[in-house]
């Protein structure tokens, strides 16, 4: 039997206008913005693929996030985000399943699946951003402690979105055992479940050679 093709993403920030120029994407528009990343998507995936999509899909009217996730290929399953609508909402504006957050096991390690990076753990340099409190390991860790948006590091792998790696040198896309799969981080493209493997890989690699 085939094994179900999976990938990742998160961030897609529909109907954010502001977010053109905030990361910044190379879009005239939002309109070219939408094409462009549902081109993106289904160029690799197919009708069989499950698509999780770890939040902030949204920051826009009902209508127009529906007719964006319309066009998706393949089971669309939604890990939501700070900026999501409520969890009706969202299975409305067609995602096949919305939650907070899951675990998958990939090359036989646990997984964690969440909006946010691990709490506690550095994740990027949030000091000179509007609002940072003092002590936050990323952008709005301290104002999220209390939302089903993170969770804590017990030493899994974890994916995530949230942070916009690179976010002008304030992060990377892969840190530790914590792997951003926002579009801005991956090319504005899907993560392949092959690239997830080869990041597990050699992290256990250099584990196992003391690195």
């Amino acid at each position: 039997m085939n094994r179900r093709h999976v990938v990742f993403t998160s961030d897609w920030h529909i109907g954010h206008k502001n977010i053109l120029s905030f990361c910044p994407r190379p879009y005239k528009d939002l309109d070219e913005m939408h094409r462009m990343f549902v081109k993106n998507y289904n160029n690799n995936v197919h009708d069989s693929t499950v698509g999780y999509f770890l939040g902030d899909m949204g920051i826009s009217s009902h209508q127009i996030l529906k007719d964006v996730v319309s066009q998706l290929r393949g089971t669309k399953v939604l890990i939501l985000g700070n900026h999501d609508n409520k969890t009706n909402s969202m299975y409305n504006a067609g995602f096949d399943v919305v939650m907070y957050g899951c675990r998958l096991v990939i090359q036989g390690e646990l997984v964690t699946l969440t909006h946010c990076p691990l709490r506690g753990v550095l994740r990027e340099d949030c000091s000179n951003m509007k609002n940072h409190q003092p002590g936050d390991k990323w952008y709005g860790e301290s104002r999220e402690t209390n939302q089903p948006f993170q969770i804590d590091n017990y030493g899994q792998f974890h994916l995530h979105g949230h942070i916009h790696s690179p976010n002008g040198g304030k992060s990377k896309k892969i840190c530790g055992r914590q792997f951003d799969v926002g579009v801005d981080a991956n090319n504005y493209k899907p993560v392949q479940q092959s690239e997830i493997e080869r990041f597990i890989a050699k992290i256990k690699k250099e584990a196992l050679n003391g690195k």
